[in-house]
């Protein structure tokens, strides 16, 4: 079991840092003065599905461990200012994450979904991440531009 316990932090961290790395690739893709692109009226802009990536982060890493979260940047559409907010807020989790042993991460913990174990909700916050990046590059799409190549090893 330990094993296995070892393998899920090890595993996620190095997810986490290709997480990251393609998140920013897409971040880098649009034109900063595209960051305000929305393809229709009640969804959020580019900028604003990356910021939000960076939220969820904070908003749900938190409920499985204490971490810093990084105030967002007050314009989403300034392109600097918001990779710049990604990397610090996918930091300040990686950092986290990297504080804790294994067990702990099989804990289970009040969660507004019920309980659940930390490593589960760690999953749910990457899933989150895929989900506004996806969005994201459909962004990118609807600009002409072509999105980096898939990855999450």
């Amino acid at each position: 079991m330990n094993a296995q316990q070892t393998t899920f932090k090890t595993e996620f961290l190095k997810r986490w840092k290709a997480n990251l790395e393609f998140t920013l690739e897409v971040a880098r893709k649009m034109p900063e003065e595209q960051y305000a692109f929305r393809p229709t009226g009640g969804v959020r802009s580019f900028g604003e599905q990356l910021v939000h990536i960076g939220e969820g982060m904070a908003y749900i890493g938190n409920s499985a461990l204490a971490f810093e979260t990084v105030l967002p940047p007050s314009d989403p559409k300034d392109k600097d200012a918001v990779i710049a907010y990604l990397k610090k807020q996918f930091g300040a989790l990686e950092g986290a994450v990297k504080e804790m042993d294994a067990l702990f991460f099989e804990e289970a913990v009040s969660f507004w979904a019920g309980r659940m174990s930390r490593r589960n909700i760690l999953d749910i916050v990457f899933d989150h991440c895929t989900h506004h990046r996806a969005q994201a590059i459909v962004h990118l799409r609807m600009k002409g531009l072509k999105s980096p190549e898939y990855r999450s090893w």
